[in-house]
């Protein structure tokens, strides 16, 4: 007895095909350089082919690592501190010497003000200095 909900009766009644895992050994082709052989009349030094370069991906090997001893370690440590610290003054600096040109700023809007004030003021007939 056939389930209501078959494959054919929801629309996908395309047959599934399933992918083949192909487990065979892979063929490795390398193309060897022919050797040629020189007459032995000749007295001339035979002249060798370069290696062929291999194909592929190839990775290049790090170099040697100098060992870190703990004086390596202290001294890194320290130039770290040391430029955290620095980083830390300039930035302090940095935020006095803005706050003191805010300030100038500050002031001289004041003062800009108060001459404005005064000059209406005088124009009307009032002392604000009073």
């Amino acid at each position: 007895m056939a389930r209501e909900g078959t494959r054919s009766a929801t629309g996908n009644s395309k047959p599934r095909v399933f992918q083949t895992v192909d487990t065979a050994p892979a063929i490795r082709r390398t193309n060897k350089p022919k050797v040629k052989k020189s007459p032995t009349t000749g007295t001339k030094p035979s002249v060798k082919k370069a290696a062929a370069k291999p194909t592929g991906v190839t990775k290049k090997k790090p170099a040697a690592s100098k060992k870190e001893g703990v004086a390596t370690k202290v001294k890194a440590a320290v130039k770290k501190a040391e430029g955290k610290e620095e980083k830390k003054e300039e930035k302090t600096e940095d935020k006095k010497e803005e706050k003191t040109e805010e300030k100038a700023e500050k002031a001289e809007k004041v003062e800009k003000v108060k001459k404005v004030m005064i000059h209406h003021s005088m124009s009307r007939g009032i002392s604000l200095l009073t």
